[in-house]
């Protein structure tokens, strides 16, 4: 039977929507990876009743408790506070702590100031992560029940929770099975489809889990597998990833931690290839996201953002004729901007887009939506059309990843380029 975990975040800046979380959801997931069932996620506000409520619910429920927030400097961190009262361990002073947050602000040049002391005062009997002096992390026993209290930074709370909240809740697990996950991030298939794919894989063996979530624009598959060993957890895993990969072909565009970006500058490093951009509607999104994968420049030649129809004109050479008699959203456009950025760029493969990203600028004959995508190589060119929902921000971020998909696909079969 799995281990049961509770998560609580603290903060007003959560309860009140200031601040997206950012920490319960990856805590989730690591958790539910090594096999830890995660029975409930509850916010709540930097306030004494509802901390010391949430703590003595969880401790009830949980075989274990997760807390992340409210351990800084501010007023209004108050979780080592309420956790000495709640507990009934008086706070003390941790010298050694009060010590490295001296030398963090010494280093960086700041000044002392008494409000930093608060952070180095816990509660009494708690065991220290290996402390950093930003933020700092405890742990504490209480009935049997192993409670962990992380910072609210998010890289911070990551760290801990990884290196060594994990490893100490693996050392107690009752149960000796491995638990393995893998994640599959998919593009061109709706939740409900790839369910109807897969969902006889758990059906068959107990000790597979599937998982469904949307991550716009992708969606994601978790698998989770138990077994004895590791070695078992692994073949099983590969089985399954190779029926999975039979049943959902090329509509995976990464596992893991892979990105489309990451993909795609892989294929392009492979093949030896080059590409470069022509971006109207997305303002440079599609750039932007190959540019966040290092050692992008081995493939990526440049990106230009030619928003107006002199901008066309004047860097990609679409001739003003073009403009003129189908518009700057149009088929034309978009074959006529691939090719102009291949050209002057001597990429190996040239990629456009143009459309109308609203929330004005539609017509009955253009709606709000509407976008061109083109991809130009020495092979041929093709050329689509589609009209997508949702805001500005959604429809340029759908255009963006779209584009990059047919790269990807391109580079995996240029048969591709010649299909509708």
């Amino acid at each position: 039977m799995s281990l049961k975990v509770e998560i609580i975040g603290i903060g007003n800046e959560l309860t009140t929507g200031r601040v997206l979380d950012q920490n319960a959801g990856y805590a989730a997931g690591r958790l539910s990876s090594h096999g830890f069932q995660v029975t409930r996620i509850v916010f709540i506000p930097d306030r004494t009743r509802e901390i010391r409520s949430a703590l003595i619910r969880a401790g009830k429920r949980a075989d274990a408790v997760l807390v992340t927030g409210g351990l800084g400097g501010t007023l209004d961190d108050i979780t080592a506070e309420v956790v000495a009262k709640t507990f009934d361990r008086p706070l003390q002073l941790q010298p050694a702590l009060k010590t490295q947050i001296r030398l963090f602000l010494k280093k960086r040049g700041l000044p002392w100031d008494p409000s930093f002391e608060k952070m180095a005062w816990l509660p009494e009997g708690v065991e220290l992560f290996h402390p950093r002096p930003k933020a700092a992390g405890f742990f504490l026993e209480e009935k049997g029940i192993p409670f962990f209290f992380l910072p609210g930074v998010p890289a911070e709370m990551r760290r801990i929770l990884d290196r060594q909240v994990i490893p100490l809740l693996l050392q107690d697990r009752p149960d000796h099975q491995v638990s393995k996950q893998r994640i599959y991030k998919i593009f061109g298939l709706l939740e409900p489809e790839i369910n109807c794919r897969l969902q006889d894989l758990e059906q068959k063996d107990g000790s597979v889990q599937l998982g469904f979530y949307p991550n716009f624009p992708e969606n994601h598959l978790t698998v989770l597998v138990r077994a004895d060993k590791t070695f078992r957890a692994d073949q099983l895993l590969d089985h399954l990833e190779t029926e999975i990969e039979t049943r959902l072909g090329d509509t995976i565009v990464g596992r893991n931690d892979q990105t489309l970006e990451s993909v795609l500058g892989e294929l392009l490093r492979e093949r030896k290839m080059t590409l470069s951009v022509a971006e109207s509607c997305t303002g440079g999104l599609i750039g932007h996201w190959i540019t966040n994968v290092p050692g992008s420049s081995d493939y990526f030649d440049r990106g230009l953002v030619v928003y107006s129809n002199r901008a066309k004109t004047d860097l990609l050479g679409v001739p003003p004729g073009i403009l003129k008699r189908n518009g700057a959203v149009s088929e034309k456009t978009a074959l006529a901007m691939a090719a102009g950025i291949r050209e002057r760029s001597r990429s190996d493969l040239g990629l456009a887009v143009t459309g109308i990203a609203g929330p004005g600028g539609g017509t009955p004959e253009k709606p709000v939506g509407t976008v061109w995508i083109a991809l130009a190589s020495s092979r041929g060119e093709k050329v689509g059309h589609y009209l997508f929902g949702g805001r500005r921000g959604q429809i340029k971020v759908m255009t963006a990843y779209t584009a990059l998909d047919w790269v990807r696909r391109t580079l995996l079969d240029d048969s591709f380029l010649f299909s509708r």
